[in-house]
């Protein structure tokens, strides 16, 4: 099931695949409830300021009535508690949709640069090749070219890459491919990154897989 944009009053093309977010059914109507909420608080906020002027004008011809005054102002203020509430749920339904939008802001973000990622990495990969061969310079220097574009694109975006050789082994970041037995260095220590990892603004965007160190059995 597609949610697009324009469910937020956002006109935007319904032909740009980068607008559109895969979301599950439930989230849907989730969020299709949230929409009907901020209808019926937004007509009812409509209907009490209204209501409220109504008061507020009755209140200036009948000054000299001091009971009916009394009555309009108690009247008076339960609208205008009731007004404040109103507004309060508003508010927070906002503060909800805000929430919303830069959740799905982000996962469609980690989309793009997951795909970017792997491009530079292809690109890596044929580099080294190219380093390889003779006569080759011109391809290489266009491939170093658009590897420098797509690395600088991807340090605009937040994403940098972990380089976690040396460090303690950490399951949430690393995917241990392999094991080697050392007695130089300490248990659990990554020894080679043999899948780069990457971050995006201090998240994991790709667990790097790495080879970690074991003591050696005596």
């Amino acid at each position: 099931m597609v949610f697009e944009d324009d469910f937020f009053n956002t006109r935007k093309s319904l032909e740009d695949p980068y607008r559109k977010v895969s979301i599950s059914k439930s989230e849907y109507e989730r969020l299709q409830h949230i929409a009907t909420k901020h209808e019926t608080l937004l007509k009812k906020f409509n209907r009490i300021e209204t209501e409220k002027s109504r008061l507020e004008q009755e209140i200036e011809l009948l000054m000299d009535d001091g009971r009916k005054l009394k009555q309009l102002e108690e009247e008076n203020e339960k609208l205008l508690n009731s007004l404040l509430r109103t507004r309060a749920d508003f508010e927070n339904y906002k503060k909800s949709i805000d929430r919303n939008n830069e959740y799905y802001r982000q996962r469609l973000q980690e989309r793009i640069m997951r795909k970017l990622v792997k491009h530079a990495e292809d690109l890596t990969r044929v580099l080294k090749i190219l380093e390889t061969l003779k006569n080759a310079d011109s391809m290489k220097n266009g491939f170093e070219m658009i590897l420098q574009n797509f690395t600088k694109i991807l340090e605009e975006e937040g994403v940098r890459p972990m380089n976690c050789v040396g460090e303690k082994f950490d399951p949430f970041k690393q995917e241990a491919l392999l094991v080697e037995e050392r007695d130089d260095i300490p248990e659990n220590t990554i020894i080679e990154e043999i899948d780069k990892g990457y971050f995006i603004n201090n998240a994991i965007l790709k667990p790097a897989g790495v080879k970690v160190s074991k003591l050696k059995s005596e």
